[in-house]
């Protein structure tokens, strides 16, 4: 049973300008989840809006990715966590072929 893309949910993202752990935690403090897209061996860093990532997981963890004016069909790989609040802290993303 495949799923076409219209129905799976997309979010926003942008290419992540900085690095380091004070760097991140004002990204998520501004409501932004850190993430890497893992395209054709290289690590992309990028910026997620995490306001729809609840019905992204509930549809396998598959979602279209909206970044620089294209959409692209990607699932989450890996989760990290937070160990208190149990919200996403982290992703790693990989394109659907």
């Amino acid at each position: 049973m495949s799923k076409t893309t219209e129905k799976l949910v997309s979010i926003e993202a942008k290419l992540r300008e900085g690095t380091g752990k004070s760097y991140t935690r004002k990204l998520r403090k501004a409501g932004w989840l850190p993430a890497n897209l893992q395209a054709s061996g290289k690590a992309t860093s990028i910026e997620i809006n995490p306001r729809q990532l609840d019905k992204a997981f509930a549809n396998n963890r598959t979602f279209n990715l909206a970044l620089d004016g294209k959409e692209t069909l990607v699932k989450v790989s890996e989760v990290q966590i937070h160990p208190v609040k149990r919200v996403p802290i982290h992703l790693d993303l990989i394109p659907v072929k």
